[in-house]
């Protein structure tokens, strides 16, 4: 088992969530090959690592020699370090005063888009520190509006102690008008980042493209990229809109262990039943996962599915913190057999899509609703000790 994996014990709910790491390793290498070998690649690890563990993650990219690793949360970030994790890592998001100090003594590089974060940053700031600029394109979130970002940018570099290191923007999308879009806000970053050049200020990294981009071709004059989804094994665009990028999903299965078996007796009064059990059920199953892991119920007019010995077992009801599975059509089921909720058993698979499908959502919030609710193993290792 690879050191640092959440720590858990599984005794008394046997459910497990399997990572093919070296899937990570493939996918960051396809990247690198698509955006060629000039372009520095910022592995985007915010969110626990869409789901996959933010430490083991980083400290798989380490491996991997990434330029940096970019996150959101302060508190992932101090984690990744105490893991004795060196790598640049770049906080997204405005950095409040109370924030400064603490990114700085971990050595982390904040963002700043507005005069107040400027100059708390330079405030506290005891040497020259790199920071990053971030300019609002369009898409209405965070960032100086790039109507007013060359001033600012100008500004930021005369005060004390601060290195404009990059400047970037976010322009996501999934569609084909999305794309149009996020081609027509490329040129005008890519009009500012030349009038600072043109004013004497060059800017060693610059970045306005991520997964979405990379998937759809974009290829503005930037030298990075930030890379979540298309790390993940997700696809973050339709397929008409971009050509086929050769990624495997990160997260290889989730499984469990049935809990608790039950024949339902012959000749019943059905009408005693709860209503999911009147349709010929003859006997029924039970897993330790339910709502408060994250897995929630198929909406009206669906059927959702586990495996089971290489079937396809329907669910009856999502609990709070059980499933109940039909197990009519399997033979004297027992307690403790393996069940697959996402993943291969035999030749029957159930992917992220397909219970995206039952939930009427997208697979990274069916994804991101599963996060930190279950330990983690290898794909084919075993469970971390607690």
């Amino acid at each position: 088992m690879t050191e640092g994996f959440m720590h858990r014990a599984v005794s008394t709910r046997p459910a497990w969530m399997e990572l093919d790491l070296s899937a990570l390793k493939d996918n960051y290498e396809v990247i690198r090959h698509r955006v060629g070998p000039g372009t520095k690649v910022f592995a985007v690890v915010k969110a626990n690592a869409y789901g996959h563990g933010a430490v083991e993650v980083a400290r798989t990219l380490r491996d991997v020699d990434v330029y940096a690793l970019a996150l959101g949360s302060i508190a992932e970030a101090v984690a990744i370090r105490r893991a004795g994790i060196d790598a640049k890592i770049l906080i997204y998001g405005s950095t409040l005063p109370e924030a400064a100090s603490e990114l700085l003594a971990h050595d982390l590089v904040p963002t700043v888009d507005t005069p107040a974060a400027a100059q708390v940053v330079a405030a506290a700031a005891r040497s020259p520190v790199p920071i990053y600029v971030k300019v609002d394109c369009g898409f209405g979130r965070l960032g100086v509006p790039v109507e007013e970002a060359e001033a600012f940018v100008m500004r930021v570099a005369g005060l004390p102690n601060l290195v404009i290191e990059g400047v970037y923007t976010h322009l996501p999308f999934s569609d084909g008008a999305g794309a149009a879009w996020a081609r027509q806000r490329l040129a005008i970053f890519n009009d500012l980042v030349a009038a600072l050049g043109g004013a004497g200020l060059e800017i060693p990294v610059t970045q306005a493209i991520s997964s979405a981009g990379i998937a759809a071709g974009l290829d503005p004059p930037c030298t990075a990229v930030a890379c979540g989804h298309l790390l993940y094994g997700l696809n973050p665009i339709a397929a008409d809109v971009a050509d086929a990028v050769p990624i495997r999903p990160v997260l290889h299965a989730i499984k469990c262990r049935l809990i608790h078996v039950a024949r339902l007796p012959a000749g019943r009064a059905a009408d005693r039943d709860a209503p999911y059990l009147r349709t010929r059920v003859a006997a029924t199953g039970v897993v330790p996962v339910g709502i408060r892991d994250g897995y929630r119920g198929p909406v009206p007019g669906t059927t959702a599915v586990m495996l089971m010995r290489g079937r396809r077992i329907p669910v009856l009801r999502v609990c709070l913190e059980n499933t109940v599975l039909d197990l009519s059509g399997i033979e004297r089921p027992e307690t403790g057999e393996q069940v697959t909720v996402l993943g291969v058993d035999d030749k029957e698979r159930i992917t992220l899509e397909e219970i995206s499908g039952w939930q009427a959502t997208s697979p990274l919030n069916v994804l991101m609703s599963f996060d930190q609710h279950f330990p983690y193993r290898e794909a084919g290792g075993e469970a971390a000790s607690a």
